[in-house]
């Protein structure tokens, strides 16, 4: 009630005030103390709900006249420019907001634009080199042989370069015959010999106009044996594999030692490339040269001794992996020094018992570990074997020229997948180390036959 009471007196003080207004008369404000206009409480009540100040329901309103009468503003206009002005500050605020959305807005929409622009651009990028690939920079990697056949035109010869990775494309290839400089740009059947990933101008420069000298080629992998060795260049060259072997077995016709029997361990391992004429003992010889450079590469020049580090490299080759080559060789060196408490002049290699018996597993029985008609039994006769037991890579041979210095007599491959090999200095230890192995063998037996 007293709010409704103090809400009406204010409307009639107002309308008052506003009638003088009107009719150009100045308006006499009430005393500051007046609460009705000045507060003095009044709306901290309403809002806050602190207690009222403002006299009793019943007590009149007091408005002293006599007072000076202060300057009295516009009322109507004041609260007009108030509220004009409290509505321009929430414009700007919404203004701004609105810019700053319209910016992000902006800048999203620009950076997914971006994006989609950036993506297209690298997706059509590899599209297009996927069909129109760069031009392979050369000069090449891995040599292979490439054979044209009668009535093969560019375009099927490009595709089949292309094929083989001879060259990026073959497109690439037809446009460096079409730029060649030669005056025929033909290209005539025959066996090319070329390299992988060669440049486009590179490949046409190898055929295009030439007449290749035919080839037969013959590939000897490390560690075959002579017998292996031999029908493997039979097979290549098309040369009587019973001519080969009357050859092989005369060594001194290649300028060999007499200590050697037959070419065992001479043929070096490769791949090699011979004119369809060669002959065998060309062939051979050959193959021999390469063996002795690369005991001369190694620093050897003697071939007597060359051909017991040919023995060596070969067992080398066949019972370890490159990383324990010199390791193998120092204990060899070890083993083969009659005078050694631990194995007194015997190597005990099991690769050398095999290659006496004309097998390849290394499992033989306890007869034949004791069988002294074996002259590559090692566990029997002391120092070398008659001869290499394989042909050795040019690694082996380095390695039994130069054996590491250490005090090993024993080693064992623990597991033969991985390669892993043990090394001892005494029979006690080498026994642990053993067990290691049997132990493997015995949770693979598939590979252990």
């Amino acid at each position: 009630m007293r709010d409704e009471a103090r809400r009406k007196r204010q409307r009639e003080t107002h309308s008052e005030l506003y009638a003088r207004f009107a009719a150009g008369q100045r308006s006499v404000l009430p005393e500051a103390s007046s609460p009705e206009l000045t507060g003095g409480g009044v709306y901290l009540d309403a809002d806050a709900g602190a207690p009222e100040h403002s006299a009793p329901e019943s007590a009149p309103v007091a408005q002293d006249f006599s007072q000076p009468e202060p300057e009295y503003h516009d009322e109507p206009g004041t609260q007009q420019a108030l509220r004009a002005g409290s509505a321009g500050h929430g414009g700007k605020a919404r203004k701004k907001r609105s810019k700053r959305r319209r910016n992000l807005v902006m800048l999203a929409t620009f950076l997914i634009f971006a994006v989609v622009v950036a993506g297209s651009f690298y997706f059509i990028r590899s599209l297009y080199k996927q069909f129109n690939p760069d031009d392979y920079p050369g000069p090449g990697v891995q040599a292979v042989e490439f054979t044209v056949e009668d009535g093969w035109g560019p375009a099927l010869i490009s595709r089949k370069l292309d094929d083989l990775d001879v060259v990026a494309s073959d497109k690439l290839f037809m446009s460096a015959i079409d730029n060649s400089d030669a005056k025929s740009k033909l290209i005539h059947p025959g066996t090319y010999l070329l390299k992988t990933q060669m440049p486009a101008a590179a490949a046409a420069d190898e055929l295009i106009d030439k007449r290749p000298d035919k080839v037969f080629y013959v590939g000897l992998k490390a560690n075959m044996r002579l017998s292996a060795t031999l029908e493997e260049i039979a097979k290549g060259s098309g040369l009587k594999l019973e001519t080969l072997r009357k050859m092989a077995d005369q060594p001194e016709k290649f300028g060999l030692p007499s200590e050697s029997t037959n070419l065992e361990g001479w043929l070096h391992p490769g791949e090699y490339r011979f004119p369809l004429d060669t002959k065998a003992d060309e062939v051979l010889t050959t193959m021999v040269d390469s063996t002795k450079k690369a005991l001369t590469d190694a620093g050897v020049s003697d071939l007597s001794e060359g051909y017991q580090a040919l023995k060596i490299a070969s067992i080398l080759q066949a019972e370890a992996t490159p990383k324990d080559y010199e390791v193998i060789s120092g204990a060899i060196q070890n083993r083969l020094d009659p005078n050694n408490n631990e194995t007194h002049g015997l190597l005990q290699t099991d690769s050398t018992v095999i290659y006496g018996l004309n097998r390849y597993s290394l499992q033989f029985t306890k007869a034949e570990k004791k069988d002294a008609s074996n002259k590559y039994n090692t566990y029997v006769h002391t120092g070398l074997p008659p001869t290499p037991i394989g042909s050795p890579a040019t690694s082996a041979i380095n390695a039994a020229v130069n054996p590491q210095d250490n005090g090993f007599y024993y080693w064992v491959t623990v597991n033969t997948q991985t390669g892993e090999t043990k090394f001892a200095s005494t029979y006690a230890e080498h026994q642990v180390n053993h067990a290691q192995f049997s132990a493997w063998c015995d949770a693979n037996p598939e590979v252990c036959k």
